[in-house]
Parts: structure tokens; sequence; C-alpha cells
């Protein structure tokens, strides 16, 4: 009969994440990454390849807890227009960079500078996961019907990379009256695109 896990697999793979997510791939070392999942050198062998694929099983988890939430938001008509769900994400990134801090940022972006030009199977999931955004961004133009493909698609990547740029000074530490800044220019593509 074989021995049960040591660990909670689920909660090891928050933790792991959480460690990619702050250092990123490389200064993570296996040494920090037992300790942040709190497993022994033996257990990380039973349950997982190498470092490389407990990463890439991070960007999954990031992709299922994350990004599919972001999407199913700006996707819920139940939460307003689509200029209202796209105005509300915005929102909700800036209240917790003012009240947390948020110094974390966003680890898509954190992943897309740390390992998407290094090809494979890292980058096919970072690029999948900014195509799901930008696919919702887009959906969320046009529910409101009021722009045609090209130029609700045109729209969709200015918003996704204001909502890049709004996490990444996140992490910086930006201050309230930029990220109110991002968020008129985000009004401000929203309202050229209904004119």
């Amino acid at each position: 009969m074989a021995r049960p896990r040591e660990f909670d697999p689920e909660e090891a793979m928050d933790k792991a994440m959480g460690l990619f997510w702050d250092v990123g791939y490389e200064e993570a070392s296996l040494t920090e990454l037992l300790a942040a999942m709190e497993i022994t050198k033996g257990s990380f062998y039973k349950a997982f390849q190498d470092k490389h694929s407990v990463y890439l099983a991070s960007l999954d988890r990031y992709n299922s807890k994350v990004i599919s939430g972001t999407v199913s938001y700006l996707g819920d008509s139940g939460q307003g227009t689509g200029r209202e769900r796209i105005l509300g994400l915005f929102a909700m990134v800036a209240d917790a960079v003012k009240r947390d801090g948020d110094r974390l940022g966003c680890f898509l972006c954190n992943a897309l500078i740390d390992k998407a030009a290094e090809g494979g199977e890292a980058e096919s999931k970072l690029q999948a996961m900014v195509h799901r955004l930008e696919n919702a961004f887009f959906q969320a133009v046009t529910d409101d019907g009021s722009a045609g493909e090209k130029e609700a698609r045109e729209t969709a990547r200015g918003i996704l990379s204001a909502y890049f740029g709004l996490r990444v000074l996140g992490r910086a530490g930006l201050s309230g009256e930029m990220a109110m800044d991002c968020i008129r220019q985000v009004e401000w593509l929203l309202y050229r695109v209904k004119t």
C-alpha cells in the first residue's frame, strides 16, 4: 500500500506560485522552493519532476485561479455594461494598490518579463493567458454594441496594455494619482470607441 503524501499538493502549489510570483524563476532556488512549499526534497521529487515542472504548474494555477476569475468578471453582464466591467476591474486593481500596496503586481506580467522570451512551453502558456485577457476585454468592448470588430480589437489591446502597465506600476509602488491617470486613459479609449 502506497504511503499518503506528506503535504497538501494544492497548498504547496499556492506557495510555489507565490515564490515564483515574488522573485521569478531564476531567482527561486530549489532550496527556497522546498522551504516555501514546506516539503522535503524526497517528497518534492516524488510529486514533481523538477523546478521547471513546478513553474509550469504554477502558471497553470495562476491561469485557473486569477486569469479565469478576471475573464469571468469581464464577461459577467450582471456586473454592468462592458464599459462598467472594464472600469470596475481597473478600479479594483487601483484600490488594491492604494489599500495594500500590491507590491507583487501580476504574476503573468512578471512571468512575461522573466520567461516568455525563452520560448517553449512557458512561453506558450503565457501567450495563451495574454490572449484570454485580450479576448475578454474585446468581448466587453463589443458587448456595448457600438464598435466595429477592428476598432474593438484595437481598443481591447490598448486596454490590455494599460492593465499590464497598471499592474507593473503597482509592483513598483505607484502613487494613487498615477493609478487614476491610467483609469482616465482607459475611460478615454472607451469613450473614443463609442463616438
